[in-house]
């Protein structure tokens, strides 16, 4: 007869076991197969009133569990040299900034009480999230915003800068800033890293993080804000910012020597090799020189399906670096009739760009403001999104709707845009050719009878002149009105795609301001 242990003995040996399997759950490998930075504000420190516990600290990583999330990246700061976390290297936002109490944004007064009740109640947001991650078998992977100048905006968010960067002007960039700063303001707070003491700060607080903490490796973000050189001086920084990379390797690979482990290096960095070099960062010779064990190139701010990723992944042939498509949840451009605001990624466009992703060669799809942006907790198409786009089997025949990109600021190329579109054609220069790519084996479906259909539309301020040719093939519109063309089953290929759009116009005064291009699929 078995004995009756008393229930109270029982459900405690039960809860420790499960904590237990929980505790020793094996972490994945590398690489991971979907990453999530989190900048841990808008869904942790802006949601709660202190005192926060545990359990709010960790709102986004306990809503992880049945998704194919498996690597954790927590932003570990408020703003450039604000943290979360008790740090001994840089500064803390828990008040300290704002001595009259008069904060600029009540949400910031929430983040510095919470702050300031986790230390001095002696709990660690870092040590918090490193714990519960693990618990999960995810990987923790903090990432450092390189340069974040949301400090910039003078009037509304002075409180966002430390003491050490108030008073250390010098090591600004300043007035130098490049064409594409897209700050109302012409100063920026951002950090010049020509300067040994902004690089020796950044590199202190990543040997703080990644010695403190049980971490499996560190995010680099340079694409928060893409400001690092004065302008003019980036290509003289290429070296610069070289030495700090290796400098970073080296000091991780110390640090992981001491713990049994290589401590991964990720760095997030512009969706094309030019716009880096632009920038003064040579990821090349990052990737050659084994100092980086994964790139994720991508836009900011918004999705994008038209990174150049086949360039990154030939760069990374014969080497141990790792190719990770980014997608964001934001869209620009391409709203429904009477929205308001910003479009959403709908499941569709989630599919496509990780379809796309995976297509061209990455090993890993990264989200970044997922939980930022948009509802959280993740609920409907958005959770469901999260159990498909980490494994490219679950996307095949999936309804998908691909996008080509439009600027972050609606401008054209010759405005100061870097995205395909908008394209303005004029009497002089009335021809544009786009380039998009799709993932979906079309033929393939067709032939099995699983495609119920297809369609390509052109958005335009006027389609009238417009004539249309798709991989050197002339369309005829099956829909047409004054602002778009819907072409149903048009000659769309497996890969890159070439779109041709020309007018012809009237006078020399006739313009066209094409401002959006997608293609639907749509399965049995």
């Amino acid at each position: 007869m078995t004995p009756r242990l008393p229930f109270a003995l029982t459900l405690a040996s039960l809860l420790w076991a499960t904590s237990l399997n929980s505790a020793e759950r094996t972490k994945v490998s590398w690489p991971p197969r979907l990453l999530l930075n989190s900048d841990c504000g808008t869904p942790v420190f802006y949601k709660f009133d202190a005192p926060m516990g545990e359990d709010q600290l960790c709102h986004v990583l306990n809503d992880l569990p049945g998704t194919q999330i498996e690597a954790f990246l927590p932003c570990p700061q408020f703003s450039d040299d604000q943290m979360w976390f008790p740090t001994r290297v840089a500064e803390i936002y828990d008040g300290r900034h704002v001595p009259d109490g008069q904060f600029e944004d009540p949400y910031f007064k929430r983040v510095a009480n919470n702050v300031l009740s986790l230390n001095q109640r002696e709990i660690d947001p870092l040590e918090v999230w490193q714990r519960r991650a693990h618990e999960q078998g995810l990987l923790f992977l903090p990432s450092l915003r390189m340069n974040d100048i949301h400090k910039d905006y003078v009037d509304r968010w002075p409180s966002l800068r430390s003491h050490w960067e108030q008073a250390r002007r010098q090591l600004l960039i300043g007035k130098a800033i490049p064409p594409w700063y897209s700050s109302p303001y012409k100063y920026t707070w951002a950090m010049d890293y020509a300067h040994a003491a902004v690089r020796q700060r950044k590199l202190a607080i990543i040997t703080e993080i990644c010695s403190r903490y049980k971490v499996d490796g560190f995010e680099m973000d340079f694409l928060r804000h893409p400001y690092y050189f004065k302008h003019g001086t980036e290509d003289q920084g290429k070296p610069i910012m070289n030495q700090f990379i290796a400098a970073v390797r080296q000091k991780l690979d110390a640090i992981g020597k001491t713990k049994g482990q290589r401590l991964r290096l990720l760095v997030r960095v512009p969706p094309h090799l030019d716009e880096c070099q632009q920038i003064g960062l040579d990821v090349p010779t990052w990737i050659r020189n084994d100092w980086v064990d994964m790139v994720i190139p991508m836009a900011p701010g918004y999705l994008d399906m038209n990174a150049n990723l086949p360039a990154f992944v030939e760069l990374t042939t014969g080497t141990n670096c790792v190719v990770a498509g980014g997608l964001e949840y934001y869209v620009r451009s391409y709203r429904q009739p009477k929205q308001q605001g910003v479009t959403n990624a709908s499941l569709e466009m989630l599919r496509a760009g990780a379809a796309t992703i995976w297509a061209q060669g990455a090993t890993s799809v990264y989200l970044f403001n997922y939980d930022c942006h948009g509802p959280f907790p993740f609920r409907g198409n958005k959770r469901l999104a999260l159990q498909e786009i980490g494994d490219p089997a679950a996307l095949i025949k999936k309804n998908k709707r691909y996008l080509i990109t439009v600027d972050m600021d609606n401008q054209t190329s010759s405005e100061g845009g870097n995205k395909q579109l908008p394209a303005l054609l004029t009497a002089r220069h009335n021809h544009c050719g786009l380039q998009f790519f799709i993932a979906d084996d079309l033929a393939k479906a067709a032939a099995d009878r699983t495609l119920e259909s297809t369609e390509l539309t052109i958005s335009a301020s006027d389609v009238s002149r417009l004539q249309i040719q798709l991989n050197d093939r002339g369309l005829i519109a099956t829909k047409q009105s004054q602002s778009q063309l819907r072409f149903t089953m048009p000659p769309v290929a497996q890969g890159n795609n070439r779109l041709d759009i020309r007018m012809h116009p009237l006078s020399p005064q006739t313009t066209c301001r094409v401002t959006e291009v997608d293609f639907t699929i749509r399965y049995r």
